[in-house]
């Protein structure tokens, strides 16, 4: 049964990209990413100035009110109780889950375990690297560690480059990506995570963003897992985007992947097929 999903996936994948050439999409995405950083420049100054003045203006009339503090006290309360960790939560086993040794060490927990003497680790570091193809003239690869400590956090660094043949000629698209992850729900058969970063655009580029990130993996059935992510960088006008939908396979603490990955790289669009292997340790 196990096998035959995964064997299904890598059929769905490979029907999803696209069988065909878009000649010139990295150097497309690379120039639009350069003129929109030269046409921002120019309007940087006085926009700012107008948003400050703006900003100050409504600052000073909202903590005025009588009844700003009591309403912010409010709003803290709600946002720390849905981003981190509610009162409830605290009594629950969530509040006190721990990282495993790695994913179906135990056939009923994943990423997390709730906490025993045998099973959890303090740190775990977790290296992927994934094959992405397009075509045959569109293709890529994305290789990252996800640090994982503190129960609850993890560093997650990555380098994805892509390789176009161009009229004879191969282009090239390279970013580094640097994402600090809080894993908001720490359950044995489901986490999800939220998180905070920057990109860097590299070639002839040389910008970077601030990245927001989202996502979260299922464990379905021992060796089966299904995850997804989505991440969104900002450069001047422009955005940088990743979305990821895998299905994996899992053997002691080594992983088989492969499923779908879309890239928005400015005004280019990429879709992908992805395989990749991955190991905890």
């Amino acid at each position: 049964m196990t096998k035959n999903l995964l064997v299904l996936s890598i059929l769905f994948s490979i029907i999803c990209f696209k069988g065909f050439s878009q000649e010139g999409k990295l150097e497309k995405a690379k120039e639009s990413l350069k003129s929109s950083s030269s046409s921002s420049t120019s309007i940087k100054t006085n926009k700012s100035s107008r948003s400050s003045s703006a900003n100050n203006n409504d600052n000073e009339s909202f903590f005025g009110s009588i009844f700003a503090g009591f309403f912010w006290e409010i709003a803290k309360y709600t946002v720390y109780g849905v981003a981190i960790e509610s009162e409830f939560e605290k009594e629950g086993k969530m509040h006190n889950a721990e990282i495993s040794n790695y994913p179906y060490k135990e056939s009923k927990s994943g990423n997390f375990i709730y906490t025993d003497s045998i099973n959890y680790k303090i740190t775990r570091f977790d290296i992927y690297n994934h094959i992405l193809i397009e075509n045959k003239n569109l293709y890529g690869n994305d290789l990252g560690v996800n640090f994982r400590f503190l129960k609850r956090f993890a560093i997650d660094i990555n380098y994805t480059t892509f390789l176009e043949k161009v009229e004879g000629k191969k282009d090239s698209f390279n970013m580094y990506s640097a994402l600090l992850k809080y894993y908001r729900i720490r359950t044995q058969r489901f986490d999800a995570w939220f998180g905070l970063g920057a990109t860097h655009i590299a070639n002839n580029v040389n910008e970077t963003g601030f990245t927001f990130g989202f996502g979260g993996e299922i464990f379905i059935k021992k060796p089966i897992s299904l995850v997804g992510s989505h991440k969104w960088t900002t450069i001047h006008q422009e955005s940088i985007r990743n979305t990821k939908l895998l299905l994996k396979y899992h053997i002691k603490n080594y992983r088989i992947s492969s499923g779908y990955e879309h890239y928005k790289l400015a005004v280019s669009k990429i879709n992908t097929f992805s395989l990749g292997v991955e190991i905890s340790f």
